[in-house]
């Protein structure tokens, strides 16, 4: 997802791509205390399978070296009372073989964790004690060689006794120095160990409040945003309501919710907008059939009026023109209708053409169109009709007009001019032809029908 589609985003994709980054923070976090754990475990492991044993190795040999310097003494002693010769078989060489074994064993760990890359914690400083360890062997070889070649003589004089106290010296100082070296590397290798801990927890706690600071401001910022857009869509809600506010709601929508929940609240709002929008529709709709009636029909009568009339005759034409559909056309009108307005007065008038326009419409078919195109001319539509059909209709209404007899109304007769479609007919056309024989119909005493 783009940053800069951030803001137009979903609510979906912004969760998520919070949530991603969250936990993509956390699994770094997860990885680096991993490598770090690893690390440390290597360390000790070091320390433990290497330094310790070699310090516990130097221990035994420096007991070793302790116990021959205690024989080499009472020995020393023993030949300057006794004045007895020089026993080439004592204990040094006993010793000198199990001293030489544990600098070997020693010697061999370190070579062998050096050449497997074991040593994570400063591997010159093994080296360096290997090498010290390799330099004490020599040593001792060549104290021990010397001595073998002091016992061969059967006397120990003055010098000898000193050369061999200078090498004992020796001998001893570099096994301090061993010691020494090895204490050195186990407390270093401990100290960066701890230091390593110590440092894995700062960065551990530290990644962990950022983690949980990280979360807060995500989660925060997220219910922030989700607010907003509530806000937002209850103020335009508000501003809907206003404008159809006086539609009255259902009762269980009259109860103002009471709730902290702003989900539930922004559910309540928009239940109470859907039904006043669906009042509004249905007063919508009920507003357009009216106005449909108004534009269609013919408000004193009741039957369709002369828009209507104008927008069925040219779908007949229409109809009649792609095919060979027919359709008949009649044109009414009332006779001496002026004298009835002048004799009784034009409310009497227009009772009289209300009360024809009801009595003729159940005398016609229904899918004949009748229509009130004048002040008391009717037209008819009458599809699927010829002349002769037309005709008779027209016959049959115009008996029943003159057979009428309403009390408190005049009674009349009426003119009837009858045409058919023809090929290329135009609504203004068939129009004409009727109207015209209309007119011969009255032109021949009234109360008759013209066929054109």
């Amino acid at each position: 997802m783009s940053v800069f589609n951030w803001y137009n985003a979903s609510i979906k994709q912004k969760i998520g791509g919070l949530f991603v980054f969250l936990l993509t923070f956390l699994f770094c976090v997860i990885v680096f205390s991993a490598y770090k754990v690893n690390q440390i475990e290597r360390e000790m492991r070091v320390v433990a399978f290497l330094d310790i044993p070699l310090s516990q190795l130097m221990q035994q040999v420096e007991f070793i070296e302790l116990e021959q310097h205690l024989q080499f003494e009472q020995f020393q002693l023993k030949n300057k009372i006794d004045d007895k010769p020089l026993n080439p078989h004592q204990q040094f060489a006993f010793e000198k073989q199990k001293i030489k074994q544990l600098l070997d064993k020693a010697v061999a760990m370190i070579n062998h964790s050096l050449a497997l890359k074991e040593v994570i914690l400063q591997p010159e400083a093994h080296q360096k004690v290997a090498t010290t360890i390799e330099n004490y062997t020599q040593k001792s070889d060549e104290f021990e060689n010397y001595l073998e070649n002091v016992y061969q003589q059967n006397q120990l004089t003055e010098q000898a006794r000193l050369q061999v106290e200078t090498m004992a010296t020796e001998l001893e100082s570099a096994e301090k120095q061993i010691i020494a070296q090895l204490n050195k590397l186990t407390s270093d290798d401990a100290y960066y160990t701890d230091q390593h801990e110590k440092d894995f927890l700062f960065v551990s706690s530290l990644l962990g409040i950022c983690a949980i600071i990280l979360g807060l401001l995500l989660t925060t910022f997220i219910i922030q945003i989700i607010l907003r857009r509530i806000q937002r869509i209850q103020s335009n809600i508000e501003t809907l309501n206003s404008s159809v506010e006086h539609h009255e709601l259902p009762l269980e929508l009259q109860k103002k919710i009471k709730t902290k929940d702003e989900l539930a609240a922004l559910e309540h709002d928009i239940k109470i907008v859907i039904s006043r929008l669906n009042q509004e529709m249905t007063s919508r709709e009920e507003v357009e059939k009216q106005l449909i009636i108004l534009a269609t029909q013919d408000r004193l009568t009741g039957v369709f009026n002369r828009h209507k009339w104008e927008e069925q005759i040219e779908n007949q034409i229409n109809m009649a023109a792609r095919s060979e559909y027919l359709f008949a056309l009649i044109i009414l009108d009332i006779d001496h209708f002026k004298q009835v307005n002048d004799q009784y007065g034009h409310q009497i008038g227009d009772k009289l053409l209300k009360h024809l326009a009801t009595q003729l419409q159940p005398q016609i078919r229904t899918m004949d169109m009748l229509f009130r195109i004048g002040g008391e001319e009717f037209a008819i539509i009458s599809p699927t009709q010829d002349k002769q059909q037309a005709h008779q209709l027209a016959e049959r209404l115009r008996m029943y007009i003159s057979e009428l007899d309403e009390v408190s109304l005049p009674k009349v007769t009426a003119s009837f001019g009858v045409t058919c479609y023809q090929a290329d007919d135009s609504s203004s056309v068939i129009f004409n032809r009727a109207d015209k024989a209309l007119y011969e119909a009255k032109a021949q005493g009234r109360n008759c029908i013209v066929v054109a």
